[in-house]
Formats: structure tokens, C-alpha cells, sequence
């Protein structure tokens, strides 16, 4: 941690005097040399991922743009995570897709992990310039080690009929 001089900070927890009587309690040395090794193998897996990991992102990615309309891919094509993509179903909320598709056994989320609990719409979304009501339908689908081809071509399957039946219920959804 940085801080200006001059800046008091108060403890959260007191005892000890470690951190010039800022933090109480001993380091957890295993728990950093864990957090070491973690990184040292996911560094190690990197680039086996990546192979791995982008095809199947990228092959959900064209899996959605040719059979869903009114979508938008968020963020940039180019530089974005090598495992996740963020998409925004227009005319439907990002909640009622999870809610159907989890009852088919996807685990996908309306936002980022770190405001799992909040219904608002990303503000990520919000701040790349998102209208409201689309970054209310987003979905982040994220990929890891055990995810399959056949898990991808069961979500692309389940995918299209969730979005139509839930735009049918919308009423700003207009039928082409």
C-alpha cells in the first residue's frame, strides 16, 4: 500500500505493533507462499489455456452473432480476455437469461464477479457508453480449464430459444 505522507490511516484490527501499528496479527506465510505457487503454476498453464480457451470463446462468440439479432458485443474485440465474453441481448434483462439457463445447468453472469449481488447494470457497460436498458441485458460468459466443445455446443443450442421466448414476454421487443 501507498500513502502520502502525511495521511493517517487507523486500523481496522488492533494488537501487535506489525506495519508501525497498522496491522495486528503474524503474516501468513503459508498462505503467501500458496499465493506464490498459485501463481507460479496458472504462469506456467498460461499459454495451454489460451490455446485452448480462445477458440472456444471466440467459437460462443460467432455462435451468437448468427443466430441471435439485436445483440452487441461488448468491449474490444481485439484486446479483450482470452476467455470471456461480455454480450448484451437487446430487449430483455441479463437476469431472466441466467435464470433459464441455469435451470439447463449453465453458470454464466449478468456482470462482473466483483458485484455479483447488485442488479444494477455494469458500470463498466454504463461507462463505455452503454444505454441502460442494453447493459441491463448483458451476460458475461466466462470459460475455464473443464469447460468442452460440447459444453459450448449445448449452450448455443439452449442460448437462442431462451432469448426468443424471453423476448416474446417483452414488451419493447418488436417482431420482424
Amino acid at each position: 500500500m501507498y500513502k502520502k505522507k502525511g495521511i493517517k490511516i487507523d486500523p481496522m484490527l488492533f494488537g501487535g505493533g506489525h506495519e508501525k501499528g497498522l496491522r495486528a496479527g503474524t503474516e501468513n506465510v503459508t498462505g503467501i507462499v500458496g499465493l506464490g505457487k498459485a501463481a507460479e503454476l496458472a504462469l506456467a498453464e498460461m499459454d495451454k489455456e489460451e490455446k485452448k480457451l480462445r477458440p472456444l470463446r471466440d467459437r460462443i462468440k460467432k455462435g451468437i452473432i448468427d443466430t441471435i439479432p439485436e445483440i452487441l458485443i461488448n468491449g474490444d474485440p481485439e484486446n479483450g480476455l482470452y476467455n470471456t465474453l461480455n454480450v448484451s441481448m437487446k430487449y430483455i434483462e441479463g437476469e431472466s437469461i441466467l435464470a433459464m439457463l441455469d435451470g439447463q445447468g449453465f453458470a454464466l453472469s449478468s456482470g462482473s464477479a466483483c458485484s455479483s449481488k447488485s442488479l444494477e447494470p455494469s458500470h463498466v457497460l454504463l461507462a463505455i457508453g452503454l444505454k441502460h436498458e442494453d447493459a441491463h441485458g448483458s451476460l458475461r460468459i466466462s470459460l475455464g480449464k473443464y469447460n468442452t466443445e460440447e459444453a459450448v455446443d449445448g449452450l448455443l443450442k439452449a442460448l437462442p430459444p431462451v432469448v426468443e421466448r424471453l423476448r416474446r414476454m417483452s414488451p419493447f421487443w418488436k417482431s420482424k
